[in-house]
């Protein structure tokens, strides 16, 4: 495939399918975007379906402002069924019968138990590391993970639909809740409460902060054209340009004066004008301090992204 002109760089919104890696989805995607560097924000298990925030280029750099965002998630939990992954793609440790006792009240008041600020314990598979080895490298060799736990916070828990499925009882919901939560564990706990065990049956996240699948493409379609524009990623950012004499400045990692109309901001997206409005190029972030702009985080000079 022949490669694209250089000025890819930029944030995209990847929809990943369910059964990949999030690495062979960003993958399929720089090959359509015709790009050798790229990122991406918040691996999803193979498992997991949707939202993954793709940075091209130098603009990578502003996935770190992103990681920590909200997530939103649609969830099915898979009740009166255990694994030792939490998901269902682990091995399976416990089945049981989910008794008709089990109704909308009593998951709604399980459900009101995980809501809020909770403590929760990451699964034993998952990427964490323990003593510098990956708690899933672990766990797959069979020896004992333990993983502290840690608090997380689950800002919104809906319940959608309950159906049975011969023995088992699926819940869906709808979760948002801040970074750092596994939903894997979320269904663990559920299960835990109901007295039924449970495990992740399905799960698809929807939204990384404001961003939303409505804006985002399939990797094997996805095209430059597609190029998040910043106010919609960093609605909470300002946004300023700076001319040839100010980039000089910028770019060696010196403050710069502040205009009025952003002291109210806390950060400043950087940009030098004088290019295309939706492909300028990042200068860096800034943080609001009094009446300067001081450097957060400064990218290298780049060609035209």
């Amino acid at each position: 495939m022949a490669r694209r002109p250089s000025e890819v760089g930029g944030l995209y919104a990847l929809d990943k399918p369910s059964g990949i890696t999030s690495q062979t989805a960003l993958t399929i995607a720089k090959r359509h975007l015709g790009v050798r560097k790229a990122g991406h924000s918040g691996t999803l298990d193979p498992l997991a379906s949707g939202l993954l925030i793709v940075g091209v280029g130098t603009w990578s750099r502003l996935l770190a402002f992103i990681v920590g965002a909200d997530k939103t998630y649609h969830a099915v939990i898979r009740c009166g069924l255990r694994t030792d992954s939490l998901d269902i793609t682990g091995a399976i440790q416990g089945v049981g019968w989910v008794p008709p006792t089990v109704d909308v009240q009593v998951v709604e008041e399980c459900l009101a138990r995980l809501r809020g600020a909770i403590w929760q314990t990451p699964p034993a598979f998952s990427a964490l590391k323990v003593h510098g080895a990956r708690a899933y490298e672990l766990a797959r060799a069979g020896q004992d993970v333990a993983l502290a736990s840690r608090q997380v916070t689950i800002s919104s828990l809906a319940l959608l639909g309950l159906r049975r499925t011969g023995p088992f009882f699926d819940i869906e919901l709808r979760v948002r809740c801040s970074s750092g939560t596994y939903i894997r564990s979320l269904a663990s706990d559920l299960g835990d409460l109901l007295g039924t065990g449970a495990t992740l049956f399905a799960l698809r996240r929807e939204a990384i902060g404001s961003v939303t699948l409505a804006s985002a493409s399939e990797p094997d379609v996805i095209g430059r054209e597609q190029r998040l524009p910043l106010s919609l990623i960093f609605p909470e950012f300002g946004r300023f340009e700076v001319d040839e004499t100010e980039l000089v400045a910028a770019r060696n990692g010196r403050w710069l004066a502040c205009p009025d109309s952003l002291a109210s901001y806390r950060e400043v997206i950087v940009l030098a004008a004088g290019d295309a409005p939706e492909f300028r190029r990042l200068v860096g972030i800034y943080r609001v301090v009094g009446d300067r702009l001081v450097p957060s985080r400064i990218v290298p000079t780049e060609g035209t992204t």
